[in-house]
């Protein structure tokens, strides 16, 4: 049953209203954000319980109030609060369900994030027919002039702009809006394709030294090279045109490129630990490899194409790599074969699995994980290469696709990236979700980082990489990383690169995407106090003592025994004594008085009369 949450009395919406109306109205680039360091971390969102039984327990007194609103809902404010309460976004009250009507759409532009303002439109209405509400079932995010004149032109369509999301609006609340029919006067109600996402405000941003770059569009992935500190880029334009790029790590200038025009391409990435790149070809379904120091071609696996490939990862310990294509299972290439070699050596089955959307490979546990991607049933699985390459799969229950994912090995959890504006969180020893963190619309790739030990997830369509903390599964972090990032990759050194495809107008009739990078500034560690450089400590074990120039007689050792007993107990005995000395006082004086006749002399112990 939903809750009447409006404020109890009409001045007290009068002020809520104010409230509202005031809110209403009022090449390279290395930018080290700049704030207070000592700050603590605070949580954009904080959530790891589906559940909000603590908001219908606050909302249930509101409730029991209605009456005395009621009452005061004759009593209507005059002047300045009048025309802001009536131009103040309402919460809906209760009532009994709504027609609803197939030919009916509406759509919401500019995302759907809490705190941000958005455009609404709607279409199939007849002429006439009047939008009252747009929201969730809790509230009216309308104000009064926005729904006054909602009305439907001849062509059955309405346009609302600047629509509020509250700042507090749930994550993951279904959007829907509701229409005053004309021709018979009842409501309906529309859902829309849509959901309530985390805020894209940024946080803790002070935290980290970043680095951005733009580069040509169509960017696809990136992957780094420690030994070099070098970061390579896939691009693949939409004329066809295949290219790698080395940047250096640290400045992001770039190193070198190519440009390929062969059959051969490059859309996934990863490096191996022989100065070569690996890169997959989608459309083709081969595999080729190229030098790191020039990025001239080395060999192509051609022989037994992988339909659709896509991620590639590679096993430098076993000399194996592993590619993601359509269907259900991963392809394994020999790293060592010749360019006419064998090709696919092997196959992982993933059953359930309709294709692999995408793999990442912890490195210290040899944890192989594999996503399903848009399909009937999400699934993520658990490859242990370590262990003959047992498979474990996992059902994501919730998630409508399962895109990116990661490992943590401390909890042993697997986070994935639903698409839907959060992350879920797979316990793989119970085998179930345990928690679900709003992180931002368009949740697409997640990784874990072992330096700082934080899981980083990328919003596509909220433009941000968020943070999240694994132990406690709650976001530290906020980070703005332009619009539509694509991909994310980690250092050995915990730097993050993310490529985006902002398809930004450079103005020089070229369109560029970005690409920036995150290093954590990690708080420095309190020094540690410095040993003493008395002589006894410095002296080296084979040296004697060497005698004092002036030495003085040290008391025996049972005598600095007994001193410092004495000194332990010192305090109480001072406090024995005095307790009994005032208590002769005392004594003293009352006998004194009796026998002055000023008290009775039966009030005395018998010793004392």
């Amino acid at each position: 049953m939903k809750k009447n949450l409006l404020p109890k009395t009409a001045s007290q919406r009068a002020i809520a209203g104010l409230t509202s109306l005031a809110l209403v109205a009022g090449g390279l680039t290395v930018m080290p954000y700049a704030g207070a360091q000592d700050e603590p971390a605070e949580p954009v969102v904080a959530t790891a319980e589906p559940n909000n039984d603590a908001a219908a327990e606050e909302a249930a007194p509101a409730e029991a109030a209605a009456p005395e609103a009621a009452a005061e809902d004759a009593a209507l404010p005059e002047g300045a609060a009048a025309v802001a309460l009536a131009n103040a976004p309402q919460l809906l009250k209760e009532a009994a369900p709504k027609p609803t009507n197939p030919d009916v759409k509406g759509l919401i532009t500019g995302g759907t994030a809490a705190g941000s303002e958005v455009d609404f439109e709607a279409s199939g209405l007849k002429e006439g027919d009047k939008i009252i509400s747009v929201g969730t079932d809790s509230a009216n995010w309308l104000r009064h002039d926005q729904s006054v004149n909602a009305l439907a032109n001849d062509r059955g369509e309405v346009a609302i702009r600047g629509v509020l999301i509250p700042a507090d609006a749930k994550s993951g609340d279904p959007i829907f809006f509701t229409y005053l029919a004309k021709e018979d006067g009842k409501e309906y109600e529309v859902l829309l394709d849509s959901k309530v996402t985390s805020s894209t405000e940024t946080s803790n941003i002070d935290r980290y030294a970043v680095a951005k770059r733009t580069l040509p569009s169509s960017l696809y992935q990136s992957a780094f090279d420690s030994s070099s500190n070098n970061i390579f880029v896939t691009r693949r334009s939409a004329e066809g045109l295949y290219s790698i790029y080395r940047l250096d790590a640290t400045t992001l200038d770039v190193k070198a490129k190519t440009d390929i025009y062969e059959g051969y391409a490059a859309d996934g990435i990863a490096l191996d630990n022989k100065n070569q790149v690996w890169a997959t070809n989608f459309e083709t379904g081969t595999v080729s490899v190229y030098r790191q120091s020039d990025l001239t071609h080395v060999k192509t696996f051609s022989k037994a194409p992988i339909r659709g490939a896509t991620s590639v990862v590679v096993d430098e310990k076993a000399n194996l790599a592993y590619v993601a294509g359509e269907g259900n299972e991963i392809s394994i290439l020999d790293m060592n074969a010749d360019e006419d070699g064998t090709g696919v050596i092997g196959t992982v089955k993933l059953d359930g699995f309709e294709k692999v959307a995408s793999l990442s490979l912890d490195k210290q546990t040899n944890q192989l994980i594999a996503t399903s991607g848009d399909s009937a049933d999400p699934q993520v699985a658990k490859v242990n290469l370590a262990d003959g390459k047992k498979v474990e799969r996992f059902t994501v229950k919730g998630a409508e696709t399962v895109l990116g994912a990661t490992y943590d090995p401390a909890s042993k959890n697997i986070f994935v990236g639903t698409g839907g504006g959060e992350v879920s969180v797979v316990s793989t020893e119970t085998k179930k979700v345990v928690a679900t963190i709003p992180t931002g619309a368009g949740t697409l790739d997640v990784r874990y980082n072992p330096t700082d030990k934080r899981v980083y997830v990328v919003n596509h369509d909220a433009g941000t990489l968020t943070v999240v903390d694994p132990v406690t599964n709650k976001v530290v972090s906020n980070l703005a990383v332009g619009d539509e990032p694509s991909h994310l990759s980690i250092a050995p050194n915990g730097t993050v690169a993310v490529v985006n495809n902002a398809f930004k107008d450079s103005g020089v009739d070229q369109h560029v995407d970005e690409i920036y990078t995150f290093k954590y500034n990690a708080p420095t560690p309190p020094p540690q106090p410095k040993p003493s450089t008395s002589e006894s400590t410095t002296q080296k074990p084979t040296e004697k003592p060497k005698p004092s120039e002036d030495p003085k007689p040290k008391p025996p050792t049972g005598s600095q025994d007994l001193s410092s007993k004495l000194g332990k107990y010192r305090t109480i005995l001072i406090a024995i004594f005095s307790v009994l000395g005032l208590t002769g006082i005392i004594a003293g004086a009352v006998a004194a008085m009796a026998h002055a006749n000023m008290i009775p002399k039966e009030w005395l112990p018998p010793q004392f009369r």
